[in-house]
């Protein structure tokens, strides 16, 4: 993928975004609404006939954007009928369940009832440690946070994955997920190195209980649902979600619906249904430091040595050279939530996205997140050295648009980019042209950026 990157002069910049905004404080333009939507409606995996996905967009401050494509529902498994996604639908979060337990933690820190350098032994009995886990070493809470614990995965233990998969509706315990993890034996000696591992995030939950004398999702429920007001997020849901929802399919050889579960498989870990919506304001929450304080976010944020860019409960990414951190989330589905630290003219505070599809293992690294951080970043940037510019009509345009500049000395390039910063047009200029007509009724409907050398970089909507 080729990258154009502009800046852009600070006044320029205020007057551009006073323009682009203006009267529309809580909706983006629409051609990155049109994007954003073609973005989702091409992230689908064509693996699936009936897969759909959710997701919301907000940059702090300036606009909002939500979009559904394809189905919730598959209508693959008796008593669920085919439905559509729509954008405020509740979904299973998985992982980033994982986020919100690791706020938990750091807030029972820094209420001072415990330390996340304390051993696990200060709170489990002795015999889970010493007969299920049997560490080579002591592991301490920030063990568990950050995945070096060296306890295996739950996961991974093919004789629990497979009697959760012959009976969705069981009930577990919290002692049966790190026994499906501990009977595994210890995978390194603990701060050694970092392995995944959602038996981890089991014995978190443990924690919290012992320390607070209630369920890990009652403490959940009033450390963070209630006084967010997340009105569509739940700790520990019912085995179907009341709702209307998203599903859940994954391809084990053939397709599986695991839409309806017993969420005590997951406790702890992937237990959270929520909304996009929801996601956002939890995570714009934490970290405006509403939920915690600035202490102990920067120490969530703490990448040990041997974490592997992954904090407490925050996994860290560089994506098209943008630091992106959050979590995904996959239980028979694919989720994410992610702050976008950059400072663009679309996107002058950064953003927050938040997704959905219905099946697990969508590429959304690939469909996504590239995507929308391309689109986001480069948008509507223009090179502060450009003075010259040239002019588009009609615009927006279905088949073609003239291009009017200024008469130059020497011949030139024309060149075209789609919202994902891929080369789609390249055109010859002869020296003297004072106007060209660039055919668009083979482009996709969507957001393009026209660049002549030393001119400003122009935005074209094919509609």
């Amino acid at each position: 993928m080729k990258t154009i990157q502009f800046t852009l002069k600070p006044m320029m910049f205020a007057l551009l975004l006073t323009l682009t905004f203006s009267g529309q404080a809580q909706t983006p333009p629409v051609s990155i609404s049109n994007s954003l939507q073609n973005i989702l409606d091409n992230s689908l995996p064509s693996t699936f006939a009936q897969s759909g996905a959710v997701m919301r967009v907000i940059v702090p401050g300036v606009w909002d954007w939500s979009g559904a494509s394809g189905n919730a529902i598959a209508g693959i498994t008796s008593g669920q009928p085919l439905s559509m996604a729509t954008y405020d639908m509740q979904f299973r979060v998985g992982s980033i369940t994982k986020m919100m337990v690791a706020t938990c933690i750091m807030k029972l820190e820094q209420d001072g009832l415990l330390s996340i350098d304390d051993t696990i032994g200060v709170y489990l009995r002795a015999t889970l440690i010493n007969d299920t886990l049997i560490p080579s070493a002591p592991i301490t809470i920030r063990h568990l946070l950050n995945h070096t614990s060296g306890v295996a995965n739950s996961a991974d233990n093919n004789a629990c994955q497979t009697d959760v998969l012959t009976n969705p509706l069981g009930s577990h315990t919290l002692e049966d997920a790190v026994y499906c993890g501990g009977i595994q034996g210890e995978f390194f000696t603990p701060g050694l190195m970092w392995g995944y591992s959602n038996t981890n995030y089991s014995l978190l939950a443990m924690i919290i209980e012992e320390v607070t004398g209630q369920s890990y999702a009652s403490f959940l429920t009033q450390t963070i649902i209630t006084p967010l007001g997340l009105a569509n997020t739940i700790a520990h849901p019912a085995n179907q979600i009341v709702s209307p929802h998203m599903g859940c399919y994954w391809n084990i050889g053939s397709w599986i619906d695991l839409t309806i579960i017993n969420s005590t498989t997951y406790t702890g870990w992937a237990d959270i249904t929520s909304t996009t919506e929801d996601l956002i304001e939890f995570y714009s929450q934490l970290l405006d430091e509403n939920i915690i304080n600035a202490t102990q976010l920067a120490r969530m944020k703490t990448i040990d040595a041997a974490s592997f860019d992954y904090g407490m409960g925050l996994d860290f990414y560089e994506l098209l050279n943008t630091d992106y951190y959050g979590h995904y989330g996959e239980v028979a589905n694919t989720s994410g939530l992610f702050f976008v630290d950059m400072n663009s003219q679309v996107a002058p505070n950064g953003y927050y996205i938040s997704y959905n599809f219905n099946v697990q293992g969508a590429n959304t690294p690939i469909s996504i997140d590239e995507p929308v951080i391309a689109l986001l970043s480069q948008a509507l940037s223009v090179n502060e050295e450009m003075v010259s510019s040239f002019n588009l009509f009609p615009n927006p345009t279905k088949n073609s648009c003239t291009i009017s500049l200024d008469k130059t000395e020497e011949d030139q390039f024309l060149e075209v980019y789609d919202f994902k910063g891929s080369k789609v047009h390249v055109q010859s200029i002869p020296k003297n042209t004072s106007s060209i007509t660039l055919d668009v009724s083979d482009y996709e409907r969507g957001m393009y950026f026209l660049r002549l050398q030393g001119m400003k970089v122009q935005r074209l909507i094919v509609d």
